[in-house]
């Protein structure tokens, strides 16, 4: 009786706090990310139709921005101009979309898309470990564990050369590893970064008509103006596609972690692999080999202690 009495019945008793419901944010995610796995199969598509990766960064961003612009209208959410908000849309706009888009649409004529798709799987383990050191988090075994997995699992495919179609493949995975940092430290940023009455509508736009401004100096600084309608077939429409993808992803991701944090985000990564390598297997049915499928294994072990990493870190969170 004296502990109930000490929990809810005495004033100024500290009362643990409730942990949130999650059903919202675990609609999000598993819808965003099953979309945004198709967005490294789009990338592919526009790299083989000859798109510049300067201008695919450009256009997919230009596209997304714009569908955007008119939701921000139409709801009164259009995005602010006040210093703390433009630094906001520019670090996010490099972390979230142009760094990490050069690099993706980069390696996508050189690589397959189920081995982009996979590299992903470092990004929990990634923002959890970029959580830590912007104290967002703390040091836990479980989270460890699932990033060492992780990075196992990248081992697996360069090492051995996993399967990868060419000699310098492996050196094209190492950069790919350049997406999974970024988009860690965009997810920490977003969670310790808030511009104050920035609805997620105001900073998903933000990102993406920034990323877009961005991109547009580096497109006409390396390739000048590139007219993607002009390309034929499916790498017009990859362009389109991946455009699309934006307006939906970057919304989801400030919305799920305005709700659940960034480590809960980490998890999108989990289903982005699944879905990327469903949309690779069902749009360019890929022969993966037993070093890939070994490394997959590990991955998904890795994102597994991961996930239970970030339901401890929320339930520690909850009873302080």
């Amino acid at each position: 009786m004296s502990d109930y009495n000490a929990t809810i019945g005495e004033p100024g008793a500290r009362t643990p706090r409730e942990v949130p419901s999650l059903l919202v944010p675990w609609l999000l995610l598993i819808g965003g990310a099953s979309i945004y796995g198709s967005f490294f199969s789009a990338s592919k598509f526009a790299a083989d139709g000859g798109v510049p990766f300067m201008a695919f960064t450009f256009w997919q961003s230009a596209i997304g921005g714009a569908v955007l612009l008119v939701i921000a209208a139409l709801t009164g959410n259009l995005p602010r101009m006040r210093r703390d908000h433009l630094m906001s849309y520019a670090v996010t706009s490099l972390l979230g979309v142009v760094l990490s888009v050069i690099v993706l649409a980069f390696v996508a004529s050189k690589l397959q898309a189920g081995v982009i798709t996979l590299a992903i799987t470092l990004t929990p383990g990634m923002t959890y470990l970029f959580a830590v050191l912007a104290r967002v988090d703390r040091w836990r075994m479980l989270s460890l564990l699932g990033l060492a997995l992780g990075l196992a699992g990248i081992a697996l495919l360069v090492i051995p050369r996993g399967g990868l179609p060419s000699g310098d493949s492996a050196l094209w995975v190492i950069l790919l590893i350049v997406v999974p940092v970024c988009f860690a430290a965009n997810n920490v940023f977003v969670a310790v970064v808030r511009p104050p009455e920035a609805t997620s509508i105001m900073r998903a736009t933000g990102l993406v008509v920034g990323a877009a401004m961005i991109s547009f100096v580096l497109m006409m600084a390396t390739d000048g103006f590139f007219a993607f309608w002009d390309v034929p077939g499916m790498g017009f429409w990859g362009v389109v596609w991946a455009g699309g993808i934006n307006s939906i992803t970057f919304f989801c991701m400030f919305e799920i972690i305005r709700r659940a944090g960034p480590v809960f985000f980490a998890q999108y990564n989990y289903v982005i692999v699944i879905a990327g390598l469903v949309w690779s297997q069902l749009i360019f049915n890929e022969s993966l080999g037993t070093w890939f499928w070994l490394a997959f294994a590990a991955m998904l072990a890795g994102l597994y202690f991961a996930n239970l990493g970030a339901k401890r870190g929320m339930q520690e969170a909850a009873a302080e």
